[in-house]
């Protein structure tokens, strides 16, 4: 049977209202105009969650209600909850470097801070080699050129037209900026940032160790005939999947944009833009806590305002 969100609340609502009936614990209703405050909106939701939290609890332990339904009542509370109050990481690059509070270390390409702007990346996508910068060619680039050469040769010989060289495509520039922070299994990243370019990508991931395990979270710009794109990934040392992508308008008009990725301590993920949800997921693969936060750049045009890493209690 179906479950509605109305019939979730209703039902978390009797039983909220049963566990007060147990204690004794009634609230006392006080007439308009009276000089008793009334709690606030936010601290009664806390209230009611944290009541009802221990109500789901108690009944899984007791295997007294429908385990279907139990993990309905855990997600409707996690919609309405937001357990990220710990500041882990906190950066508005106003002070016109990212060398320290926090310290980011650039780990190849380039990242400044524009004045008034905020952190800024520009990587060249496919970006030709330049005069006057020598390259040094391997031995297998050589041997492939040499091939290639003989073969052509034969192909004129034979009378036929030889086929154009196929040019190896251009790697393109890859600016990587990280810096070390225990952020917990779960929690929230909150980013301003605009985009500048239709090129390229841009990702956020928070990572463990060195070697970049962890989530990342990529941004694909709106392309010709195509939508923007967030994609969330999991990288482990087998390489990377991705977990889910959604196509949306994109973030290309030069303004700033919110950009929100959750994660609770059950694993359920969700990405959001300017308020309005993405991606939702849940993924289980990383249990311990995350070291760091990376911000990548492969040929797109990004200024990042802030940045923002809160951890669940």
């Amino acid at each position: 049977m179906k479950r509605t969100a109305a019939t979730l609340i209703a039902a978390a609502t009797l039983c909220a209202t049963a566990a007060l009936a147990e204690t004794g614990r009634y609230g006392t209703w006080a007439p308009p105009g009276s000089s008793a405050p009334p709690a606030s909106a936010s601290a009664s939701t806390e209230n009611l969650l944290t009541d009802l939290k221990s109500l789901v609890d108690a009944a899984e332990k007791a295997k007294a209600a429908d385990r279907v339904f139990l993990q309905d009542l855990r997600d409707l509370m996690a919609r309405y909850s937001r357990p990220w109050t710990t500041s882990i990481l906190s950066d508005d690059f106003r002070d016109g470097d990212f060398d320290r509070n926090p310290a980011w270390t650039l780990q190849s390409g380039k990242f400044w801070v524009e004045s008034g702007y905020g952190l800024r990346s520009r990587a060249e996508a496919g970006q030709a080699q330049t005069a006057g910068e020598p390259r040094k060619v391997s031995k297998e680039e050589l041997a492939i050129s040499i091939l290639g050469a003989v073969l052509g040769a034969k192909a004129q010989n034979g009378g036929g037209q030889a086929a154009p060289a196929a040019s190896a495509p251009a790697q393109g520039e890859t600016a990587r900026l990280t810096t070390r922070a225990a952020i917990p299994n779960a929690f929230a990243m909150t980013s301003e940032l605009s985009s500048w370019s239709d090129q390229g990508g841009f990702a956020f991931a928070v990572t463990q160790g060195d070697a970049g395990a962890g989530y990342r979270l990529n941004y694909i710009p709106k392309q010709t005939g195509r939508t923007a794109r967030l994609e969330l990934l999991r990288v482990t040392a087998r390489g990377a999947a991705v977990i889910e992508t959604a196509g949306f308008d994109g973030l290309e008009d030069q303004k700033v944009h919110t950009l929100d990725w959750t994660r609770t301590a059950d694993g359920r993920m969700t990405v959001s833009v300017d308020g309005k949800t993405h991606v939702t997921t849940r993924d289980a693969a990383f249990r311990d806590a995350f070291t760091g936060l990376e911000l990548s750049n492969t040929g797109a045009d990004v200024i990042v305002k802030s940045v923002t890493v809160l951890g669940a209690r």
